[in-house]
């Protein structure tokens, strides 16, 4: 099998043409998932479209509502916590989920969730779940099929609460109900989806929906800056840099298509499609030769 370009290249082509891991989102994905904080990542992708934002300012404000939610002492009961971060962030806040226009991205950056009080299911979540941390109480996310939950823990009680629809708290059965009306997945449902998910899934969770949606508008820059930030965040899986390629070529950016590749088969070298891979890239490089 020939080999395409040199490591020195194709690395040359990498940084040259789309900066994979050059950004301050991409840099914390080389972090070990347990260090990566979840509102610093997802404001930092956040700055692929929002540029300019002040990024401290976003934090003071989780701050200042995680403060609001500790001055009113509910103890360890997880309960009580639940009740307590409910009344300030739904009935004194309004977050609340963007019902009317529920693909808009802006419902999926949170700076903007911050900003309009307004979000989708798992980047109202990410607040919940952020001031929980601020806290150090045992707050997480729980992602369901289709939708997504924020969980509240203590020694004897599991709370599960719906950021989307009011903070409402959701019983064992509710869950199962909400899988089977959101989805129509084959696999049934499970307490096993109940389980906390880690930062990293979190965050896929976001890119995945932005994903969906730059798609669907057809909107190529913003789709492959959320492809770099999946490379970054999932690098083994190799279906993102063929998806990048491929918006890459549709650009005219024939040499982030052909780095895009070239890093595919370095990362995936027994890929199946290696020898169609292989091709394409081969059909890159006269197209860059011609250029020239």
């Amino acid at each position: 099998m020939r080999r395409v370009g040199s490591d020195e290249e194709s690395n040359r082509l990498l940084t040259g043409a789309y900066k994979v891991g050059q950004s301050s989102f991409d840099l914390l994905m080389e972090l070990p998932t347990e260090h990566i904080r979840l509102d610093c990542a997802a404001l930092h992708f956040a700055r692929d479209v929002y540029r300019d934002f002040e990024f401290d300012r976003y934090l003071r404000q989780l701050d200042a509502l995680a403060a609001e939610v500790g001055d009113r002492r509910p103890g360890l009961s997880a309960t009580l916590r639940y009740q307590a971060m409910r009344e300030v962030l739904v009935e004194e806040h309004g977050f609340r989920g963007d019902v009317k226009n529920y693909s808009d991205p802006q419902n999926s950056y949170l700076n903007r969730v911050l900003d309009r009080r307004l979000g989708i299911p798992v980047s109202l979540s990410v607040i919940w779940i952020e001031v929980g941390r601020r806290l150090k109480w045992p707050v997480h996310g729980v992602a369901l099929p289709g939708h997504f939950l924020v969980r509240f823990d203590d020694p004897e009680h599991l709370v599960l609460a719906d950021p989307f629809n009011g903070g409402r708290s959701l019983s064992v059965g509710d869950c199962r109900r909400l899988v089977n009306n959101l989805t129509n997945c084959p696999v049934p449902f499970s307490t096993r989806m109940l389980a906390p998910v880690d930062t990293r899934a979190t965050l896929a969770r976001m890119l995945h929906n932005l994903r969906r949606i730059y798609l669907a508008l057809g909107d190529w820059q913003r789709l492959a800056a959320v492809l770099r930030r999946l490379v970054a965040l999932e690098p083994t899986a190799g279906q993102h840099l063929q998806d990048l390629a491929s918006v890459c070529a549709r650009r005219g950016d024939v040499r982030g298509a052909y780095g895009c590749l070239h890093l595919y088969l370095r990362r995936v070298p027994d890929a199946r499609d290696c020898d169609l891979v292989q091709s394409n890239l081969s059909r890159l490089e006269a197209a860059m030769l011609a250029r020239n």
